[in-house]
């Protein structure tokens, strides 16, 4: 965001913009290095539910086209885990492509694009391809069909695709270009800040994620030093990195319950009062019986 303006990268924005099929189109295009035929659904936040039990995962644009699917994520911090992030994104994406009692020739191809403002590899490249191989002789033929690409807006000069380069280009700088898509998304993206309401709906949207990322942060370390204390007490190792991992899990699932109350509730306020004030956090788990 900028000058209180939102950009493309911005989340809000991205989900609205990239509603648009031809522009979602040309993008994945762009991204992949060939063409598309159609895209025949497409959304914005869709959330798939894996299992009753299981982590549900939000993917900020979906699309299915002829005979593939994909998914298109926008990251302007950088995020831990992400290759562990790519494997629990393709599996629950092949677990809701796949009906029950189909065989697995039934899937069809899959793509997961990251789209990163930062370098999530150090490596300095444009792109990373990340792919399945055999360590023994890579010509045997894994023939998956899943697609992993990370791109690093902030070597958009490095890429030697001049048109991909263009539009990392853009999503790293949010600067017009002569680029007929480029163009495109920039009067998409000028149209949606005109919306006043839309607007500031989105800002506060981003501001209660904020707040909830911190909160969260703030839940992984109490968990870490509740975690350390068991774990010390028991004084041994693998009660020590049990404690670790069941205060950090803890933690963060008590706080993920009581944002989801607040947010169900429209307590946005309180949700923001609780990501910065302990205290206050402390009282609505009690009220809540978290």
């Amino acid at each position: 965001m900028r000058d209180g303006m939102l950009e493309f990268k911005d989340a809000p924005m991205f989900g609205r913009v990239m509603r648009d099929a031809d522009i979602c189109k040309e993008v994945l295009e762009r991204f992949l290095g060939f063409t598309i035929e159609r895209i025949e659904y497409l959304n914005a936040e869709q959330v798939l539910d894996p299992a009753t039990d299981a982590k549900g995962v939000r993917l900020d644009v979906f699309a299915k086209g002829t005979g593939a699917v994909f998914d298109i994520e926008m990251q302007v911090a950088s995020t831990p885990s992400l290759g562990k992030r790519l494997r629990y994104y393709q599996a629950s994406i092949d677990q809701a492509c796949l009906d029950k009692g189909c065989d697995y020739d039934a899937l069809g191809a899959s793509y997961i694009i990251f789209v990163c403002d930062f370098d999530a590899y150090g490596k300095g490249l444009p792109a990373y391809h990340l792919e399945r191989a055999c360590l023994e002789d890579a010509s045997v033929d894994v023939s998956d069909a899943s697609h992993w690409l990370v791109l690093n807006a902030c070597a958009w000069d490095k890429d030697e695709d001049a048109r991909r380069s263009g539009l990392l280009n853009y999503i790293h700088t949010s600067k017009p270009a002569d680029d007929v898509l480029v163009s495109k998304i920039s009067c998409a993206v000028k149209s949606a800040n005109s919306d006043a309401k839309w607007r500031e709906s989105a800002v506060g949207f981003m501001t209660v994620e904020h707040s909830h990322r911190v909160a969260l942060r703030d839940a992984r370390r109490e968990g870490l030093a509740e975690g350390l204390e068991r774990g010390l007490a028991e004084g041994i190792d693998r009660g020590r990195q049990e404690g670790i991992q069941q205060g950090k899990e803890q933690g963060e699932a008590r706080f993920g319950k009581l944002a989801d109350i607040l947010l169900d509730k429209k307590r946005i306020d309180d949700l923001k009062r609780a990501a910065d004030n302990s205290a206050y956090r402390d009282a609505l788990f009690q009220e809540y019986g978290l």
